[in-house]
């Protein structure tokens, strides 16, 4: 009997923990010494003086990183004026990453998105006050009555990603691959809100999961090939939703890199949140669609104003990150030794094994994006942008 009841343990139990638990399994085998990347050199070498600094500046950043790729990429007066990119794409096979080299771009996928949201806002087909309900027939009760805005700005109480009855048990490392919008929404349809909506800020991808639905609703089409039909193909771009049964062309590999040594990380399909994690993109990408955003080539003056205004509250009070619809709208004080103000709009991302940043400057017509394919803060990467910036704008 007892022999029984340890054979059933052995097939029974551990396989499912194996299964609840994979990510941290699978985080603590298979790490591999890292390979020497300081004798790496950037896939580009210009001969212009400024931007042969640059591409100085991006190996010392990249040596300071640890990250197997880093691709940085700079646009201004609706150009790109410089871009490169230094390190691996795929470590195991010794391919070199290279500007065209695309990386998980995590919750920078919101600042796309608004775009999209936008365009059909400019085209009458969606409006701010549009409520769930209006569109979205299968909606739960708590979920009716919350607005395009709301969802947009992160001020509809909706959680953010949990545990839950599925293998492996936490949300963030979903393996499933979700055919519809519909069923994405399933995983958070009956949760209670966090709060009245409009009534304060939780920053949540979730959000996005819905407005994607409500997309799709509005424009009979799926949500991946609305932002190529209306977004990207226009300004002839190739970002694209992350698809494992697509493969697509030029993706990084993705890795956690610690003590010197390096694994890839725990395969995750990213199908159930699109429009708020899950588009992959080159530096080249976001920046032309930077550029188009602040000088109106998508969107006209008035679209883009009620885009980048950081939402009030129900208190009068704007919410706690200056966050507007996908984008957060800030002042800086380090670009130049006067101290002076500077805007930025800005959005980052912390995918898994990979992080970006986004940041757009009105004032100078400036556009930035920088990516590696790395787990890591992206704090870091603000500075290293502000580097890149003022070596550009000191030339000027």
């Amino acid at each position: 009997m007892k022999k029984t009841i340890i054979i059933l343990i052995i097939i029974i139990v551990l396989p499912t923990c194996f299964y609840l638990f994979e990510p941290i399994l699978v985080y603590n085998t298979g790490w591999s010494p890292y390979p020497q990347t300081n004798q790496l050199r950037p896939v580009k070498q210009h001969k212009d003086s400024i931007l042969k600094e640059a591409d100085h500046l991006l190996t010392s950043i990249f040596n300071q990183l640890k990250t197997p790729a880093f691709s940085v990429a700079i646009g201004q007066n609706d150009k790109i004026i410089w871009s490169n990119a230094i390190g691996y794409q795929d470590i195991e096979k010794s391919i070199k990453a290279n500007i065209h080299t695309k990386f998980r771009i995590g919750s920078t996928s919101k600042a796309v998105t608004s775009i999209g949201l936008g365009v059909l806002i400019q085209n009458n087909k969606l409006d701010f006050t549009t409520k769930v309900k209006e569109i979205i027939p299968y909606s739960s009760a708590n979920l009716s009555e919350i607005t395009v805005k709301q969802l947009a700005s992160h001020t509809s109480g909706i959680r953010n990603y949990g545990t839950c009855l599925c293998f492996p048990i936490w949300e963030y490392y979903n393996t499933k691959e979700y055919q519809t919008a519909k069923n994405s929404i399933e995983v958070f349809n009956g949760d209670k809100l966090l709060f009245t909506p409009g009534s304060d800020f939780s920053y949540s991808s979730y959000n996005y999961t819905l407005l994607s639905a409500m997309i799709e609703s509005v424009t009979k089409k799926e949500f991946p090939d609305f932002m190529k039909t209306d977004v990207f193909d226009p300004l002839k771009i190739h970002i694209e939703t992350e698809k494992p049964s697509t493969n697509p062309k030029n993706l990084s590999k993705f890795y956690e890199v610690e003590n010197n040594q390096y694994k890839e990380v725990f395969k995750v399909n990213n199908s159930n949140k699109w429009a708020g994690g899950g588009f992959i993109a080159t530096p080249s990408d976001l920046v032309t669609l930077g550029n188009a955003f602040l000088n109106k080539k998508i969107l006209n003056d008035t679209i883009v104003t009620s885009l980048i205004q950081p939402i009030i509250l129900t208190n009068g009070k704007v919410n706690k990150q200056n966050y507007a619809i996908g984008w957060r709208n800030d002042t800086i004080q380090s670009i130049f030794n006067d101290k002076r103000d500077v805007q930025i709009l800005h959005h980052a991302g912390v995918a898994y094994g990979a992080t970006s940043v986004f940041i757009l400057f009105p004032e100078y017509d400036l556009s930035i994006s920088l990516l590696m394919n790395k787990s890591g803060s992206a704090s870091d990467l603000f500075n290293h942008a502000y580097t890149f910036v003022k070596l550009f704008l000191s030339k000027s």
